[in-house]
């Protein structure tokens, strides 16, 4: 049996997202990422992370976590997470494109629908204002030793993090990152993701480059529908 085709079946969200993907003629969707617009130049980051609830795909039961680490260098995202044996992998949202690498597969599928890790950085005073739901400041609190604001958000859908409809986010007082979040879904399931730490550290090119084996594969999936026009990660 085909690697990949196990890793669609064990994670529900990306067989969906494979399912689209295909059916648009492999047309890959830009990744978003929302920008503050009154924060400063945003230098590299690494955020260490941990996610839970009854919500994450990767976590088994209520007491589990998993664990998450976001890199950022300019519009290049990276989010690498961990829920155990066969549960590993990172994605990479760069330009028109995003993928995700699972650690038990030799292949990378579409991520644009996969939410984890989707929405990284707001604006920290006005952080729904492109985001077409409403929310309400809540107390500042610390994070990771970053001070952090927090808004309390509902009617989202799933435009929340994560894909939630309701809930409370901080971001970073400075850069606007998300350091955290406490929500559910549509469904009633619980969302929950806390940095850990934070680190502002130049990070290597290569960070958020595709293997060079699937690099190829990629290019003969462009080269077959005449290229989509963007940059890969």
């Amino acid at each position: 049996m085909n690697r990949g085709s196990v890793v669609v079946r064990q994670f529900p969200e990306w067989r969906e997202a494979a399912r689209q993907h295909a059916a648009a003629g492999f047309l890959l969707l830009a990744a978003v990422m929302s920008s503050p617009a009154s924060a400063g130049d945003l230098p590299d980051v690494r955020i260490d992370a941990v996610i839970a609830g009854s919500g994450i795909a990767r976590v088994k039961g209520p007491g589990d976590v998993a664990s998450e680490t976001i890199m950022l260098k300019g519009q290049r995202v990276r989010v690498d997470f961990d829920a155990g044996e066969g549960r590993r992998g990172r994605i990479l949202r760069g330009g028109d494109h995003a993928w995700v690498l699972m650690s038990t597969s030799h292949r990378a599928l579409p991520a644009d629908h996969v939410k984890l890790g989707a929405l990284v950085r707001l604006d920290p005073q006005r952080p729904c204002a492109d985001l077409s739901f409403y929310c309400d400041p809540v107390e500042p609190r610390e994070i990771a030793g970053r001070q952090a604001v927090g808004w309390r958000y509902r009617h989202a859908e799933q435009a929340g993090p994560d894909g939630t409809d309701s809930g409370t986010f901080w971001l970073d007082a400075e850069y606007g990152l998300v350091l955290g979040f406490s929500a559910e879904d549509l469904s009633g399931r619980k969302h929950r993701m806390e940095a850990t730490a934070i680190s502002f550290d130049k990070l290597p090119e290569d960070t958020f480059a595709l293997p060079e084996a699937l690099r190829q594969d990629i290019d003969g999936i462009e080269s077959r529908i005449g290229g989509s026009g963007g940059k890969r990660p």
